[in-house]
């Protein structure tokens, strides 16, 4: 990789090539196909959390085929393929994501030729009116970059986060985060020492764990036999997942994720500041208490589900510890982690096949985890699937602040100086979202994680306030990010490009604040960088889609006011096909002038 100057910068740096950074660079060079752009890669190969490197057996993607990829280059899974209620095998993701890089090209060279992986971002800053963008490539060392405009695209999958273990020096066999897990080979017959991992060991208690322990359960790579799991879940934490099958109960929807990708489940969440106010809607809703009684039911619906089919109580077979997996999480205000059952036997494998533990680590020996009761667990592999770090490391704590990304609490004189200008702004808006929504009050019985860093101050979860050179995707946390990908791309380009009327400084602020309060309420566990989608994924794009002033991907106005097109538009899945018309709709709206 070339180092450029301050002088003759690059047009574009984007850092991260998962989904966000793909979409961002294909939507941008179909924008500016001669502009000179380069895209930075940690990894071995693109795809982020799909791409090959990450694999591991019996890895499954957590949402449907129709709503999976980007509008201009149709997923399909192979015909021959393993298919589960239109789920599909993660390799069959990460091969689709790398057709489309082999299948693009703008200017005349292809857009995989933009990308340079094995490249560690380690400093991004402003020098005057130019990002300086250093890296670190194997073999070359430190190289610089120089842009007039940066996307940020590292996404909130990229940075493992990794459990305190305290002795862990002393464990002689390999203890490896989820991101590693593929690359180690572990669970295949090419695993390494593999005659010495009889015992697997997973800590965690997320979607990735419950794979993990599976996977794990199922394997039979050493010498055909299977192996003693063990699935370890922190008692001072959010506890284990709630499991909810993929099946849909009405014909029109293949799977579950595609219900969830109705608009009419966005009106049903527990409050949605991306739709209108004092509608009908939301007085019954939100204001009533057949409304109240209505949500209390139509979220318990999930939960109960899950229990009855793993049958914590009356399993024959299972071992002891089974009933640990059962969730006391409210699913209504998502205070645990949620996931879709991808086996019909995965109940009754775990249940026979793995010994679940509930403790918190105190000390690591040679080859066993002591847990806080003094219970020791026999281990020759430790798995944590442990989740993520969403710190951006390669930003300084200065820098960060002045961009609205979060900082550690640790910072206190930056920390300081933010909650100074932020917090009678926070005040007002916590106030708001009472008054609008009065049932969130009752949030607060509900355990909240810790808060450590301060929250995101992005518009849009996009654009800083006060510097548009700079953009940030893949912020929300939401269930599909080829949904936000391309909408989030166009509204970052369209102000990096200058080609958005933006509201003032005092309205963003007073927006951020707003949606900030919302999240740390309507999502009480884990809300507070003010990042969390998980139900209004939709209405979000949609609004954002509005701004810009695209609605190519929704039904006419005149046909939404047949009771036929309103139907319609609420309770069919919006997939990714239906995004088809947007990048030339922009185009048509804003690259006019360009053209001229």
């Amino acid at each position: 990789m070339a180092t450029t100057s301050p002088d003759s910068p690059l047009d574009l740096v984007i850092v991260g090539a998962g989904i966000y950074g793909i979409c961002a660079a294909s939507t941008y060079l179909s924008l500016h196909p001669t502009h000179n752009i380069r895209v930075l890669e940690a990894g071995p190969n693109a795809g982020g959390v799909w791409s090959k490197a990450r694999h591991y057996p019996l890895f499954w993607a957590q949402i449907g085929n129709r709503v999976t990829g980007f509008p201009d280059y149709e997923f399909k899974p192979p015909v021959d393929g393993e298919d589960y209620y239109d789920l599909s095998d993660a390799r069959h993701v990460s091969q689709y994501l790398e057709d489309y890089l082999d299948g693009r090209s703008y200017g005349g060279k292809g857009l995989k030729e933009r990308f340079e992986f094995e490249t560690w971002v380690r400093d991004v800053r402003k020098v005057e009116q130019v990002w300086r963008v250093e890296a670190e490539r194997e073999g070359e060392g430190v190289v610089v970059c120089w842009a007039r405009k940066v996307i940020v695209a590292t996404g909130l999958s990229s940075l493992p986060n990794m459990p305190d273990l305290p002795g862990r020096e002393k464990f002689r066999g390999p203890v490896l985060h989820q991101k590693d897990v593929g690359r180690s080979q572990v669970l295949t017959t090419s695993e390494p020492d593999i005659d010495a991992h009889e015992c697997i060991t997973i800590y965690g208690g997320g979607k990735s764990a419950a794979d993990l322990a599976y996977a794990a359960a199922k394997d039979t790579s050493r010498h055909g036999k299977h192996r003693k799991v063990n699935w370890i879940i922190r008692s001072s934490g959010s506890g284990p997942l709630s499991f909810v099958h993929p099946r849909s109960l009405f014909s029109k929807y293949r799977n579950l994720t595609e219900l969830g990708n109705t608009r009419a489940l966005a009106c049903m969440t527990c409050a949605n500041p991306y739709l209108p106010g004092r509608t009908w809607r939301e007085w019954f809703l939100y204001h009533t208490p057949m409304g109240e009684m209505l949500l209390e039911y139509l979220w318990s619906l999930p939960q109960a589900d899950s229990a009855k089919l793993a049958n914590f109580e009356g399993r024959e077979g299972a071992l002891p510890g089974f009933g640990g997996l059962k969730s006391d999480a409210n699913a209504r205000w998502h205070t645990g982690p949620l996931g879709l059952l991808q086996r019909d036997d995965f109940w009754d494998v775990v249940a026979k096949r793995v010994q679940v533990w509930r403790g918190d680590f105190v000390d690591v020996k040679e080859d066993c985890l002591v847990l806080d009761d003094g219970r020791e667990v026999k281990s020759d592999v430790l798995l944590c699937a442990t989740g993520w770090r969403e710190d951006m490391t390669f930003l300084r704590s200065e820098e960060a602040a002045r961009l609205g990304v979060p900082i550690s609490l640790d910072e206190k004189e930056l920390v300081a100086t933010e909650n100074e200008h932020w917090n009678a702004l926070d005040v007002q808006a916590g106030a708001q979202v009472l008054q609008r929504w009065p049932s969130m009050k009752q949030t607060a019985k509900f355990k909240r994680n810790a808060v450590t860093t301060t929250p995101y101050r992005l518009y849009r979860y996009t654009t800083p306030i006060h510097d548009h050179s700079i953009a940030f995707l893949g912020i929300p946390l939401v269930p599909n990010s080829y949904h936000t990908a391309l909408v989030q791309a166009l509204f970052a380009i369209a102000c990096l490009d200058g080609k958005i009327d933006l509201p003032s400084p005092e309205a963003m602020e007073e927006d951020i604040a707003f949606v900030n309060a919302w999240c740390r309420t309507r999502y009480p566990a884990h809300g507070y960088k003010g990042n969390v989608l998980e139900m209004e994924m939709l209405s979000f794009t949609d609004s954002l889609l509005e701004q810009l002033g695209l609605s190519s991907h929704r039904l006419s106005e005149e046909a939404r006011k047949t009771w036929k097109g309103w139907w319609s538009h609420a309770v069919d899945p919006v997939l990714a096909k239906d995004y088809a018309g947007t990048l030339e709709e922009y185009r048509a709206k804003y690259m006019k002038e360009d053209k001229a």
